[in-house]
């Protein structure tokens, strides 16, 4: 698990006097390979380009100086981006800031969150990263290729029980007055199925 404690939070996530941080991260940097990847094939080709037989072009020469420079550029906006990335979980709501340039901070208060799972791809799983995803009704947030999503996930759970056993208390009515509703409900459907 990565840092606890508000030390790691960073100032575009609100996090309230009253509440504690249990746990801030942010992706893997490894989520940057493909970017890498297709970066080095674009150089590639600008290089080829520049050794190729338009060599003497003007225009050849152009066209490989600029594919070298998409080619590092591309990693180089994956890297910035997971870097700028950051996860934070504190004991009443789950948080995530993104953006380079601007910035986007979603968050999800733990008491709305409906279902919350971990899945782990295999080499996820051989070098122990992968994504906890909280749903609520309205959208929910994703902590992806984070180390230990496992434990991550059980500190949600954990958080999350406490957070739901309030809210069932405010819900309207006695049981009395629900099993009532129900039995309408019943003679409704019965009278529709004739």
């Amino acid at each position: 698990m990565s840092d606890s404690g508000s030390a790691g939070v960073p100032d575009a996530v609100p996090v309230g006097g009253d509440e504690s941080v249990l746990w801030t991260g942010r992706p893997r940097l490894s989520a940057a390979l493909p970017a890498a990847f297709v970066g080095v094939l674009v150089a590639g080709v600008g290089v080829a380009v520049a050794v190729g037989p338009a060599t003497g072009a003007r225009v050849g020469l152009m066209v490989a100086a600029l594919a070298v420079l998409v080619g590092l550029a591309i990693p180089g906006v994956a890297v910035l981006s997971l870097v700028n990335t950051r996860y934070v979980l504190t004991d009443r709501a789950a948080s995530v800031k993104t953006g380079v340039v601007g910035r986007r901070v979603a968050r999800a208060r733990l008491s709305t969150v409906e279902n919350s799972a971990y899945e782990q791809s295999v080499t996820g799983s051989l070098f122990g990263y992968g994504t906890v995803t909280l749903e609520t009704a309205a959208d929910g947030v994703s902590f992806r290729r984070v180390d230990d999503p496992q434990a991550v996930r059980s500190l949600v759970d954990e958080h999350t029980r406490g957070a739901g056993d309030e809210a069932d208390d405010s819900i309207p009515g006695s049981i009395g007055s629900w099993r009532a509703v129900r039995e309408e409900v019943r003679r409704i459907r019965a009278a529709i199925e004739r």
